[in-house]
């Protein structure tokens, strides 16, 4: 026999001797499911491999060299000495350890499918593996009787080493602990995996040099073949080198021919994972992706539920609806698909799922997928889980998009309905400052509001009162926006009201509508208010100042400086206390008088660097536009304090009334 297939014949040998059993602990390791020494210790698998090669190796040189060359090793019996008691050991433990990782599954084991498989797949190698143990090892080893020198016992323990075989086929192909299918079908992908090919791209490529193309110019060839032989060296290096291989088209071509199910569901599915989440409607949406995967896996009953006021109601349903069991929607919280593991999968209640179906956005759960068991009764596979899961993720995802969308536009149809009842609101408070101020000869009178949001609490008001008098009001009520502007209202009302009755006696006035407002108002809600009366007759000005901002009362003198007065006599604000007592003040004004009354979003007004503007600034400007008549003053002061804040936002409203008595001015 030629040595190299003697070599070939060795090493067959010491394979099946020496890997049985490292392949049956990394069985136990990994069939049917991943165990958790494997999840603590990933490392532990591939030390084994790698002891098992190197005794391998040491074996075969070992039983090489005394098999057909005895002087290849001449210490042989040291390597012996080494390898054969680790190999008996190491093939005692690896055995140990398989029935230790079967039985730690088995006792974690909740599925009465999963549960079976394990009990016989347990049964079977203590009885193969057992028997090999115990006919081989240990009965020779206590010297009852040695295998090797009786046939039936040989014959015995080959025929109950056949159990372990057999119950490891029943358990794959019958009890289907591995679809078979996908096994032959992932192989084929090993078999074609993108490092593999390179590697034989790379041998084709030296091949095709060595072969090819070293023959082909180094010696002289008929033009013909010369041609010929460039044609055959571009064309293989194309095939090898073109992104969509040969063996892409290879595995397609296998996927088709031989698991043309399987690699149509594995297409369906893929394609539904990405295109769920272009899906807006969530109805369109459910009903897209219970068709899909009741096409795609050939199940007949799909019952979405959707939450819905804490609890989960059905939403869409093929079929008769499937209600999941009690209590195992809680379990739900990752997208990871749940296997019912009530009772027998084959033997479930008609109106229990096979499998549920998490649909999870990125924060909560939006609801589930209920799955009845395939048309087939074959099931679900590893790879069928992993598509509904990415499935289960994105229509997930896009519900939660669709929540997001319909919360956005009720969203905004609030703002828009919130923005319209705004805007009646200023149309109606505009109404409520004086639309025309009183002419009264003598007096320039001008006033303005600028507010933050549109409605605010900022009050200014001009009044003819009986006997050709002029009342005069500003006010600033606590809060901006509607709030604010509804206190203001209430103020206008009240003032307005007891100046038609009487307004005679100021501190009175103001006394009452202290009570009024603390009345009508919260009591976090009070107003700062200045009210006073003006009689040309008498060049006479009455005020109270309720906590106001105190009003500035400009007067020229004949060396052309000013003289200021501050009118601050008065008594606190109004509708803070329920009781309240104002002192009036009076004086005399003169031909040229300015008095300028404000709120506090002028003097405060800020810039980029929240500087404030200042009392100091306002009067400085209402000065430089003295000689201009009161509405040209109010416009000045509102100019300068823009320019001042450079463009920052407005932090308060503001509002200026300006009265101006004219220079030559009759007041009798």
């Amino acid at each position: 026999m030629d040595p190299a297939c003697l070599g070939l014949r060795l090493y067959w040998h010491l394979a099946i001797q020496f890997l049985a059993s490292p392949a049956l602990f990394l069985l136990g390791l990994l069939f049917p499911e991943r165990s958790h020494l494997d999840k603590w210790l990933p490392w532990l698998k591939w030390l084994v491999i790698a002891l098992t090669g190197a005794i391998v190796i040491a074996a075969f040189v070992s039983e090489y060299n005394a098999w057909y060359d005895l002087y290849l090793l001449p210490r042989v019996d040291a390597v012996d000495r080494f390898v054969n008691p680790f190999f008996v050991w190491s093939s005692i433990s690896y055995i140990a350890l398989y029935w230790v990782l079967l039985l730690v599954k088995l006792r974690a084991c909740y599925s009465p499918d999963a549960r079976r498989r394990l009990q016989v797949l347990l049964a079977g190698s203590v009885v193969g593996l057992g028997s090999i143990l115990i006919i081989w090892g240990l009965l020779p080893y206590v010297g009852i009787a040695d295998p090797n020198d009786s046939r039936w016992l040989a014959l015995l323990s080959i025929v109950l080493m056949l159990f372990f075989p057999l119950t490891l086929a029943y358990v794959v192909i019958v009890q289907r602990a591995m679809d078979v299918p996908i096994l032959l079908r992932m192989g084929s992908k090993y078999l074609l995996a993108r490092t593999s090919v390179t590697i034989v791209r790379i041998a084709g490529i030296i091949a095709l040099i060595w072969l090819v193309a070293v023959p082909l110019f180094a010696h002289h060839l008929r033009p013909w073949k010369t041609a010929l032989g460039a044609a055959i060296l571009l064309v293989f290096g194309f095939l090898f080198l073109k992104k969509k291989s040969p063996t892409d088209l290879l595995q397609q071509w296998i996927d088709r021919k031989f698991f043309r199910e399987a690699y149509d569901a594995e297409v369906m599915l893929s394609r539904l994972a990405k295109t769920a989440q272009t899906i807006s409607d969530p109805a369109a949406l459910i009903r897209t992706v219970s068709q899909q995967i009741s096409d795609a896996l050939h199940v007949e009953r799909v019952t979405v539920l959707l939450r819905s006021d804490g609890s989960f109601e059905p939403a869409y349903a093929i079929g008769p609806e499937l209600i999941p069991p009690s209590g195992i929607l809680d379990q739900a919280r990752s997208s990871t698909p749940l296997f019912n593991s009530e009772s027998d999968s084959r033997t479930l209640d008609l109106q229990s799922p096979e499998l549920l179906l998490p649909l999870s956005g990125r924060t909560q759960l939006f609801g589930a997928m209920a799955l009845g068991p395939k048309r087939s009764e074959a099931p679900y596979t590893p790879s069928d889980v992993r598509l509904l899961e990415s499935v289960g993720v994105q229509t997930g995802l896009g519900l939660e998009l669709s929540e997001t969308a319909a919360s956005l536009a009720a969203a905004a149809v609030e703002r828009a309905h919130i923005a319209r009842e705004i805007e009646i609101a200023r149309e109606v408070q505009e109404r409520l400052f004086p639309q025309r101020l009183p002419l009264i000869a003598g007096i320039s009178l001008a006033g303005f509001c600028r507010t933050v949001f549109g409605v605010g609490g900022d009050y200014y008001d001009a009044m003819e009162l009986d006997g050709g008098r002029l009342g005069l009001a500003i006010g600033d009520v606590s809060g901006k926006g509607i709030s604010a502007a509804l206190l203001m209202a209430s103020l206008r009302a009240c003032l307005r009201t007891m100046t038609l009755t009487s307004s005679s006696d100021l501190t009175q006035l103001m006394s009452h509508m202290n009570r009024l407002i603390y009345e009508a108002s919260a009591m976090n809600r009070y107003a700062t208010f200045f009210f006073g009366i003006f009689d040309p007759a008498a060049s006479r000005f009455d005020y109270v100042n309720a906590g106001h901002n105190a009003p500035v009362l400009l007067r020229k003198s004949s060396g052309g400086n000013y003289e200021r007065l501050r009118l601050d006599c008065g008594g606190p604000v109004i509708g803070l206390l329920p009781k309240a007592c104002y002192e009036q003040g009076s004086l005399l004004l003169d031909p040229g008088d300015l008095l300028i009354a404000y709120t506090d979003g002028i003097s405060e007004a800020m810039n980029s660097v929240e500087e404030e503007w200042g009392e100091e600034a306002m009067v400085l400007t209402a000065q430089q536009a003295s000689d201009g008549t009161a509405e040209d003053i109010v416009k000045a002061i509102f100019a300068a304090a823009d320019v001042f804040s450079g463009g920052a936002s407005q932090h308060d409203d503001m509002t200026v009334l300006v009265m101006k008595v004219s220079p030559v001015s009759v007041l009798w």
